[in-house]
């Protein structure tokens, strides 16, 4: 039997079919590869490459001879264990999960996520050693025995999950799905950034993943729970996946990928329609290269990070005592970010699925005074009582410090009821907070918005076309598609917007709000300097976009920018739904939170089942000596398990569906929740200047129309590697628009409300062209003017300009940029620290009352 996954294809030949096969091995082929031999060869046509062979078990039977199941003592079954302890030793692994960790050969060693290439093919020992590959096989395998065991348990839907697979989002959807699987393995130390690079490659985790179901499956196969594997539905599954034309495209190497085909369904000609085409696709190939140029540069200093967690020899001290580690009662003691000699209590799941384990000091202990808070990422690390001997860690967020001052919960990237709880019970766990940590997750949904803004940007049935067309065609192609009816760029002929109950707008904002309420208008750019209002601005718009019958999706590049949305729009009365993180969230905006709501409405269901389930381990403990009695009430316990659930999903479901108004950050946008609500009329992206282009595309592909509101002259993306920064990563969708078709997607608030007009002149004439002007009420306005403060120098003075450099150049004394030896990447000045900390005592000392 010959099985060419990688492309796409299951290939059974008659020879295969007639007999089973003479060696005990699987040939696995590349993209388009062929059988060498010509007796399993499925098409002359097909290129002879030379066929992959791995080491697997042996091949299943035939149907015409059914094999028996083994027994231990039989031949084969000795042979397959003697086969297993040489790979074990060729691996130097002390089994699966009992033994010692996999230590990286010399060779190994000069391995980096820089150097490491990824194409169709997968990667394996060459490329990623065999600590890592031994890494991603127990994931992988893992994953399969989840699969199969549905099946066994009758609880698989196969037409369900090939069709989830087999979607647009198929590949990605695959790598998101096997990464709580991977997470529940510790990764081999010191490897961690490979490790974080390959979990994000499909042909690599499809590769694995295949042959390790295929291993699952003989296994059954020779236990005879199953007749042929060939039968099977997990089998099905896999091959309705390989077949899909996401995984042909992920693994094709040879040739180049081939996007639907375009309609001219936008008004222009086919041409033109085909040209745009032609950018998009050479847009996402750069922009692609971009985000793993960026990402590799992340997981190098998530590298050095991770390396430079304190780490302990046999002959070293450790720097505090064990009495400082586990200890509240010296107040000199200055705040750290590590807590040792932690025990594991409990798991639990939280919304979502997030995998919640609580750990609690030894001996009753308090926490030491750490700088750790909700939604720090960490990783926890397995120790002995002085925190020596760390080993490979899971990563993590901290949910929240028990208020005991004795507990802190963990939310572990792994699914609740792996072996996480197992590895970690009974012994002693250290939590370190990690500085910078590459966001996996946000890497995937960026990669995903451009293959789907590929594939399905100019499609007939893309909400966003009109979007698409006019940010990747020309501007004749934008004045066809307002010939033509489907566009407009005319402000909006709606109600009279100078009768506001909440503000009272300028002429540029109100110019932006009809622009805004044009539902024709594809695309508007709101470029809003500091100070002139665009917070409120966007509020109002949102809401007057509600009552003209719109449904919103509100995003941002931060949770900080959402949050001020949300307590915005908290004062307006519409029904908004904050999505994201809970942990992530402000205190000020939890009632509006999707949790938060669903915790609300479920709070009777759940009162109810937890009575139900009280009263069923109260039948269970009278009748444990009754199997068949005692094996239906552990079924009915399962059962209210899964109501639960359901219920869970059918009222996220409901009160997504029923929201007027959705938030969530730009990449927060992806999640499988919001997608699955439908489209929305209305896109908002908050601050988009300060967000990378394809994080943008996330939102802006699941509406009809979008609004970027932000200031490109301000803060900019953040971006780690001068590589891609100066390849245009850095630059933003909205600078990029706000010059597009000669300024026709744009326009500006040009009156400020914050500062004197000297400040104000000052920025006008520096980034806006001397376009900013200042509102009569605060043009003048002091500091000296308020009657609480005193009237000297520094109040009288609107603008001051401190010139740290000497008249021949140098900079002063103590004036020079340092790097944080703490490592985190930013710099610190303190001779400029020390001018400014003048400045600030000689406000406090004129009465004036000073916010950090």
């Amino acid at each position: 039997m010959s099985l060419d996954i990688l492309s796409g294809k299951f290939v059974f030949s008659s020879c295969a079919a007639a007999k089973p096969p003479s060696k005990k091995m699987v040939t696995f082929l590349a993209a388009g590869a062929s059988p060498s031999t010509p007796s399993r060869s499925t098409s002359s046509n097909a290129p002879s490459l030379r066929p992959r062979r791995v080491r697997t078990v042996p091949s299943s039977p035939t149907k015409q001879a059914p094999r028996p199941a083994v027994s231990s003592t039989s031949g084969t079954a000795k042979r397959r264990v003697r086969r297993r302890k040489v790979e074990e030793e060729e691996k130097g692994l002390g089994g699966g999960g009992g033994g010692g960790e996999c230590v990286p050969s010399m060779e190994e060693a000069p391995i980096s996520v820089a150097t490491l290439y990824q194409n169709g093919d997968p990667l394996g020992r060459n490329e990623l050693g065999r600590c890592v590959v031994e890494w991603l096989r127990q994931g992988m395998r893992s994953m399969a025995s989840k699969l199969a065991a549905a099946e066994m348990a009758g609880d698989l839907v196969p037409t369900a999950l090939a069709l989830e697979w087999g979607s647009a989002e198929g590949r990605l959807a695959f790598v998101i799905q096997a990464q709580p699987y991977l997470s529940a393995a510790p990764m081999p130390q010191g490897l961690e950034a490979l490790c974080l690079k390959a979990c994000t490659h499909y042909p690599t985790l499809f590769d694995h993943f295949q042959r390790e179901l295929c291993d699952v499956l003989l296994s059954y196969q020779h236990q005879g729970l199953i007749s042929d594997l060939r039968a099977t539905q997990s089998w099905r599954v896999l091959e309705e996946m390989a077949n899909s034309s996401e995984h042909q495209a992920a693994v094709r190497t040879t040739s180049p990928r081939r996007p639907k085909a375009v309609h001219s369904s936008i008004g222009i000609s086919l041409k033109k329609v085909r040209l745009m085409q032609t950018s998009i696709e050479e847009f996402v190939r750069h922009m692609s290269d971009l985000l793993r140029i960026e990402r590799d540069v992340e997981l190098e200093f998530t590298q050095l990070e991770l390396n430079a967690v304190p780490m302990l020899d046999d002959d070293s001290k450790p720097p505090k005592p064990v009495e400082y580690l586990v200890s509240h009662g010296q107040a000199q003691q200055e705040q750290c970010d590590t807590i040792c000699n932690l025990n594991v209590i409990s798991s639990s799941t939280g919304l979502g699925g997030l995998h919640l384990v609580l750990f609690r000091v030894e001996g009753g202990h308090k926490l030491p005074p750490t700088t750790l808070s909700p939604g720090d990422m960490v990783c926890v690390r397995t120790c002995n009582s002085r925190g020596e001997g760390a080993t490979s860690c899971k990563q993590g967020f901290v949910y929240n410090l028990g208020e005991d001052g004795c507990s802190i919960t963990v939310a572990l990237e792994s699914r609740h009821g792996d072996a996480t709880f197992s590895r970690l019970f009974g012994k002693s766990v250290r939590i370190d907070r990690i500085q910078g940590l590459a966001d996996s997750l946000r890497y995937k949904r960026n990669l995903e918005a451009l293959m789907l803004l590929e594939r399905n940007g100019l499609q007939e049935d893309n909400v966003s076309i009109a979007v698409v067309a006019t940010l990747f065609g020309d501007s004749k192609d934008v004045v066809k598609m307002a010939k033509n009816n489907l566009t407009d760029w005319d402000e909006s002929s709606g109600p009279d917007l100078n009768l506001s109950e909440r503000y009272a707008y300028d002429a540029s904002q109100l110019r932006a709000l009809k622009l805004g309420l044009n539902k024709k208008r594809p695309v508007l750019i709101i470029q809003g300097p500091p100070g002139t209002g665009k917070t409120v601005l966007l509020t109002e718009l949102i809401v007057r976009a509600v009552k003209q019958g719109e449904r919103v999706l509100v995003t941002a590049p931060s949770n900080a920018a959402v949050d001020k949305m949300v307590e915005s729009l908290s004062r307006t009365g519409l029904n908004i739904v904050r999505v994201g993180n809970p942990v992530r969230l402000s205190p000020f905006v939890a009632s509006k939170s999707l949790g938060e709501i669903v915790n609300c409405r479920l709070r009777q269901f759940r009162k109810e089942l937890e009575r139900k389930r009280t009263d069923l381990r109260k039948d269970l403990r009278q009748c444990i000596e009754d199997d068949s009695l005692a094996a239906g009430i552990r079924q009915l316990l399962k059962q209210l398990g899964k109501d639960l659930e359901n219920k869970e999903k059918e009222t996220i479901r409901e009160v997504l569906s029923d929201a007027q108004v959705v938030l969530s950050t730009n990449t927060g946008a992806a999640d499988p929740l919001v997608r699955r609500t439908g489209s929305f009329d209305l896109v908002i992206i908050d601050e988009a200047g300060q967000a990378i282009e394809p994080a943008c595309w996330i939102p802006i592909l699941q509406g009809k129309r979008c609004i970027l509101a932000g200031d490109h002259c301000q803060l900019a993306p953040v971006v780690l590697s001068r590589k891609a920064l100066d390849g245009g990563l850095g630059k933003s969708l909205l600078e990029t628009a706000s010059s597009l078709h000669d300024g026709l997607l744009t326009t500006r608030l040009t009156v400020q409300y914050r500062m004197h007009d000297s400040i104000a002149m000052w920025a006008s004439k520096e980034m806006y062209h001397g376009l900013l002007k200042s509102s009569d009420l605060v043009a003048s306005h002091l500091l000296a003017d308020s009657p609480v403060v005193k009237a000297t120098w520094i109040t009288r003075c609107p603008l001051l300009l401190l010139d740290t450099r000497m008249p021949n150049g140098a900079l002063n004394i103590g004036c020079k940029e340092h790097l944080d030896p703490a490592g985190t990447g930013s710099f610190y000045n303190e001779g400029e620290a020390d001018i400014v900390t003048q400045q600030v005592l000689n406000l406090v000392h004129c009465d004036l009352l000073v916010i950090d």
